[in-house]
């Protein structure tokens, strides 16, 4: 039987084949949950059972709302749920929920701007005509203005605050209107609206047919990838801090084998004494490196002086010499787009298509382009002139 995708299933392996992999292939069990999610889950229950009550024409006060809150949040804790940041309690985040429906009821009460038709409203969608790509989801709330328009209601208890463009290339709503449109073919619009509930601010959204059949498109190859990978990689993310995978995943699975370990344990565990040795000696090659870019700037002043190209010690002679560069704007500069467009409206650009600017710098000194394309990336660059120094051990006969 063909695969039925979510939104939440494609996100995850956009976000971390290896997430995926765990989650969906070999579902793997995880007792732990996230701080932010608990919370989230039990405010989308306290809204629900807001217009669910609504919806048989029953009164639904603010205290009775939150009095459902409390009741669900005591009921349902568990001793793993984790809190990643320091110095949050669960008190603070009970509060942060308890606002968010305390805004939200003051915001829309006595909420009867539209009609409900459904609440955590299951949804199916149909990718392809055959059904072989299927889709299905949740819909928190959905509504009805006026005859033929939908709004399809999304609410969030993120921290984070979005962007417009943020929300206008969301998918998991856009999912959920076209598979609105597929069940009631009649509905001349539909509005994606976002509660972002901890800002108590609505965002709204709409799709033109043309993007939505991009969205159509573009979930289907990424399915055929999905069912065609054969090898699912760990993607490290800010979200590796709250996945409940860590114990397991090659990225983290070392961290939380040796966090049970005694302090003279964990110091002569190989893999730590090996981080720290290779750690190390990175510190003693960039002092090195260092070291030896001053010495090599004193030898150069030190030869100008003297006018010399070798300067001699009992073993050793170090030839100086100083060649012609140009240096081209780097990838963050003002000029680099210019610099870029100009190398391609040459038709030059496969050969340096990384725009290698020491092998740019070469070929314009060269002018292997040719006079007046190499002239007219030169002015782009600054001429300078680059040390080339290098120790060699003196040959016999020299004193």
């Amino acid at each position: 039987m063909k695969t039925v995708y979510s939104a939440s299933r494609l996100e995850t392996y956009r976000q971390c084949p290896q997430k995926f992999q765990f989650t969906y292939l070999e579902k793997v069990p995880s007792t732990i949950e996230g701080v932010e999610s608990f919370m989230g889950s039990r405010v989308h229950e306290a809204l629900e059972k807001l217009y669910s009550d609504l919806r048989f024409q029953k009164p639904v006060s603010l205290d009775t709302m939150l009095a459902h809150y409390r009741r669900e949040w005591d009921a349902k804790w568990h001793p793993n749920i984790r809190i990643v940041r320091d110095g949050i309690t669960p008190d603070d985040y009970f509060s942060i929920g308890q606002q968010c429906l305390s805004d939200y009821y003051a915001r829309y009460n006595p909420f009867t701007q539209t009609r409900t038709l459904g609440v955590e409203y299951p949804v199916k969608l149909q990718l392809d005509e055959a059904g072989a790509y299927r889709m299905q989801g949740f819909v928190d709330r959905l509504s009805q203005p006026q005859q033929g328009v939908l709004w399809i209601h999304d609410y969030k208890t993120k921290g984070f605050f979005p962007t417009q463009r943020d929300l206008d290339e969301d998918r998991q709503l856009a999912y959920y209107q076209m598979a609105a449109q597929q069940l009631w073919p009649e509905t001349k619009e539909v509005e994606l609206i976002w509660h972002y509930l901890i800002y108590d601010y609505e965002f709204r959204s709409r799709r033109t047919p043309e993007a939505l059949e991009a969205l159509r498109c573009e979930t289907i190859a990424l399915i055929q990838e999905i069912e065609m990978a054969t090898a699912f990689p760990p993607r490290e993310s800010g979200l590796c801090a709250w996945c409940e995978y860590q114990a397991i995943c090659p990225l983290f699975r070392h961290l939380h084998e040796t966090a049970a370990l005694t302090k003279s344990d964990y110091t002569q565990e190989a893999g730590v004494a090996l981080v720290d040795r290779l750690a190390a000696l990175q510190d003693e090659e960039a002092q090195k490196k260092q070291e030896m870019a001053n010495v090599k700037e004193a030898l150069l002043r030190y030869a100008q002086a003297k006018g010399v190209e070798s300067v001699f010690s009992r073993q050793y002679k170090a030839r100086i010499k100083l060649y012609d560069n140009i240096r081209f704007p780097g990838r963050d500069d003002p000029g680099r787009v210019l610099l870029e467009k100009t190398v391609k409206d040459s038709g030059r650009w496969e050969e340096v298509s990384s725009l290698d600017v020491f092998l740019l710098s070469k070929i314009v000194q060269g002018k292997t382009w040719g006079t007046a394309l190499s002239d007219a990336v030169k002015k782009m660059g600054t001429s300078e002139k680059s040390p080339w120094i290098k120790v060699f051990p003196r040959e016999r006969g020299n004193r």
